[in-house]
């Protein structure tokens, strides 16, 4: 399965999520950091960043790496300082954990696939991702399949009608594809009928097709 990697920097916490882990005001956390780092000799304002707050206005906050948050919270109660550590555990292990994207709808693989196939400027990618697709559990109608791709159940069919995967003037697959598609039988008001539902190798050859209209 291909995995779509980001990179993240090293985890930071800032001054605000120490005030709220602490329960203390955010102007009682950055005075703690500016005072103690002042001791340490490690001046605070490499660590400044400015946010905006619910009245749109400009404030200050600290994003604090681990070495300066631990020194900053050392002199606070054990509850708190379990809180932060608790808190660090899980950025950390966040941080070690790989960090991919999977597209999760057939429209999202085709976007995703768009994106590669211009960066990398080679096709290879572009089949990787659908491949992604093979997951999916289960048969779905062409309605679903239609809506992920953001048509009609109605021209969707034409399209592979048109296209040779499915007959004219009947609802099922030519040779060479029926793997795409289940034909199952069903009663309903007391007439039987048959639906032809598309399989998940079906949901990745009819993405790919799409695509490339």
């Amino acid at each position: 399965m291909l995995k779509i990697y980001q990179t993240q920097s090293a985890p930071t916490m800032t001054s605000r999520e120490i005030a709220e882990l602490t329960g203390k005001a955010h102007k009682e956390v950055t005075r703690d950091i500016e005072n103690t780092l002042a001791q340490a000799e490690i001046d605070a304002r490499i660590f400044a960043h400015t946010y905006k707050d619910t009245q749109n206005r400009q404030q200050r906050e600290y994003r604090l790496p681990k070495r300066e948050c631990d020194l900053v919270v050392s002199g606070y109660s054990v509850k708190y300082r379990l809180a932060i550590i608790d808190r660090w555990q899980e950025l950390e292990a966040k941080q070690q954990a790989p960090q991919f994207n999977i597209p999760q709808t057939l429209p999202e693989a085709l976007r995703l696939a768009a994106d590669l196939a211009d960066q990398l400027a080679i096709a290879a990618p572009k089949v990787a991702v659908y491949e992604l697709l093979a997951d999916r559990k289960g048969d779905v109608s062409t309605t679903i399949v239609a809506k992920e791709l953001g048509t009609t159940a109605i021209k969707l069919n034409r399209f592979l009608r048109d296209n040779g995967v499915k007959w004219l003037n009947a609802d099922l697959p030519k040779a060479g594809y029926e793997s795409w598609f289940n034909v199952v039988a069903d009663v309903k008001n007391g007439h039987e009928f048959t639906q032809c539902l598309v399989t998940p190798d079906g949901q990745i050859g009819i993405s790919k097709l799409w695509g490339e209209k």
